[in-house]
């Protein structure tokens, strides 16, 4: 029978007794009272909570809805969905939180002595503490402690997807997953990946899955044929004038581009060099690129000197001096402002200068001239309307 009723009658009383012969019947029964009603599971429990919660385990489904409309709240275990009714839709006012922790140290509040009596049973006097069986870490929650010791230690997943072999803690996120899971498998090697960008950046680095053009005369493979045609230019030639040789007497070298027979030439028969005039260093470079690089790595910004091109045959002629010039003070600088050009007007220099500064008065006389011009060309525009309009009447009128 509901709480709340009256009884009216012989056959409500009836009703009422019989429930309480079950209740009692179930309190002081000794064995398990409720049994898990998935196929092929055994287990049985006391209370009722506690077969919700194995039961959740199983399906991942909360079948404990509230049944007030317009709210769309679930829960797992029936005691979870009365504390909500109670709180949220049963109670009359929003009770306030006065009750503060007994300990002076917290600064908790609740709304009843019995909930401020169990936080201090649970939280201060005998605090719930699972510790790790593989390290020192500490947990409030049991389920938290499997969590970690699945994640960092075992990697006994309970689920696992038969496809990508991804685990899960429950089935149902298991079934979630297998549904929407797709292996992308590379055409030339054995490995598999469960994300498309996995898989593209594997066939990028790897080069597999593209059909590469090979050079029949070695083992490159290109992927365009511009690229192996300039292969085959520069390093197969069929004929020799695709080739640049060396004209020097008893040299043999040759190119398979000019600019490489012109360093050749200055390098090996004019006996040009580059000389690093830094301190304490008298290196040779057969190219001003190669001094550079050499400066740049070796040597700091106050032992750097400008480099001179020497000549080992003929000896350096003096330069003059070269004279530093002031730098402007408006170099770098752009010669007029951006607002300036992006509204395409022509400003007075003084002007632009103080646009191009930020200043109050400049930008409020140009935000002025810029509305102005925005109205001369909606006035422009009317008229050409009228115009029109005035044109198509004349065509109309017999």
């Amino acid at each position: 029978m509901p709480p709340g009723l009256q009884i009216t009658s012989d056959s409500d009383l009836d009703v009422v007794l019989e429930d309480f012969r079950i209740k009692q019947a179930r309190r002081d029964s000794t064995g398990p009272k409720y049994s898990c009603s998935i196929s092929g599971c055994d287990a049985s429990f006391k209370r009722l909570d506690q077969l919700d919660r194995h039961e959740y385990h199983h399906t991942g489904i909360k079948k404990h809805a509230c049944s007030y409309e317009g709210c769309d709240k679930s829960y797992s275990i029936v005691t979870h969905l009365k504390r909500h009714l109670r709180s949220t839709h049963e109670r009359p006012a929003a009770l306030q939180k006065t009750v503060k922790c007994s300990l002076p140290e917290c600064n908790k509040m609740f709304t009843s002595t019995s909930n401020m009596s169990r936080h201090v049973r649970e939280a201060h006097e005998c605090p719930r503490e699972y510790e790790c069986s593989y390290c020192s870490a500490k947990f409030r929650q049991k389920m938290k402690l499997r969590r970690h010791e699945i994640t960092q230690h075992t990697q006994a997943y309970p689920f696992r997807c038969e496809k990508c072999t991804r685990g899960f803690y429950q089935q149902w996120q298991q079934e979630s997953h297998q549904r929407s899971c797709k292996l992308y498998a590379c055409p030339q090697c054995e490995q598999q990946f469960d994300k498309w960008t996995l898989y593209t950046k594997h066939c990028r680095e790897t080069l597999h899955g593209r059909d590469r053009i090979k050079c029949e005369h070695c083992d490159k493979s290109y992927d365009k044929p511009s690229d192996l045609s300039a292969h085959i230019a520069a390093k197969h030639p069929t004929d020799a004038e695709s080739t640049f040789s060396c004209t020097e007497p008893g040299c043999n070298r040759s190119y398979s581009y000019e600019r490489n027979l012109r360093q050749h030439v200055l390098t090996s028969h004019t006996g040009r060099r580059f000389e690093c005039l830094a301190v304490d260093c008298q290196r040779c470079f057969s190219s001003a690129q190669n001094l550079s690089k050499h400066l740049m790595r070796y040597h700091t910004a106050k032992e750097r000197k400008p480099a001179k091109n020497k000549l080992s045959s003929s000896p350096t002629p003096k330069t003059a001096p070269v004279s530093s010039r002031k730098r402007r003070r408006d170099a770098g600088k752009p010669a007029r402002s951006h607002l300036s050009k992006l509204a395409c007007l022509v400003l007075d220099k003084k002007v632009d200068k103080e646009v191009r500064l930020r200043q109050p008065l400049a930008l409020t006389s140009v935000a002025e001239e810029l509305q102005n011009q925005q109205q001369k060309e909606k006035q422009m525009d009317q008229d050409d309307e009228d115009d029109e309009q005035d044109g198509t009447e004349e065509q109309i009128k017999p």
